[in-house]
């Protein structure tokens, strides 16, 4: 089953700030994304909490990729390209620099201020957790045609941007519950 297509055209307007009316395929559809998108974060919460109790980094992983692909950050900028709190953000960061994996510099802009850096062995655990990470995902998948692998990439990668985008140009909020009749 698909999505309908919609094309656009010069008096359809697209994209977040266009009317949109679902139709009933364009619901259920969405309906079966959502129960799958429910499945697969109950199970990455539980491989966090298991990363986590056995001592892992997993919550680490977002705060290296994130430094290791815009460079030197303040806290603050940090937490806002993970999406994440100040406070939270401090602490995760100040384990991590503890235990060598991230830097702090002088800002060359602010010398009251520090920005973060990916340390040598920030980097090498970084590589070593996404080649491990690579080689779960290659075993998970090793049932799937090579076909199916790629056609799996290509749409997971495809959401991805198209829910980065949607929730980084409107609050990702459900409706409020309608009042019993």
């Amino acid at each position: 089953m698909q999505l309908s297509e919609k094309a656009a055209s010069p008096d359809q307007p697209c994209g977040p700030s266009a009317a949109f009316a679902p139709t009933a395929t364009d619901l259920q559809v969405a309906g079966e994304v959502g129960r799958a998108m429910g499945k697969l974060f109950r199970a990455a919460f539980r491989a966090k909490a298991q990363d986590d109790a056995s001592g892992g980094y997993f919550h680490a992983m977002p705060l290296l990729v994130a430094l290791r692909e815009a460079g030197p950050l303040r806290a603050n900028e940090l937490a806002d390209r993970v999406f994440s709190d100040p406070s939270t953000i401090s602490r995760q960061v100040a384990g991590l620099v503890d235990r060598g994996y991230v830097d702090r510099q002088p800002d060359p802009d602010d010398g009251r201020a520090s920005r973060l850096v990916l340390s040598a062995a920030g980097q090498e655990l970084l590589d070593d957790r996404l080649a491990a990470r690579e080689r779960q995902l290659a075993q998970m998948l090793t049932g799937w045609s090579v076909a199916d692998r790629h056609r799996l990439a290509d749409l997971l990668s495809r959401f991805a941007d198209d829910f980065s985008a949607h929730v980084s140009t409107q609050p990702f909020r459900p409706e409020p519950p309608r009042e019993p009749s």
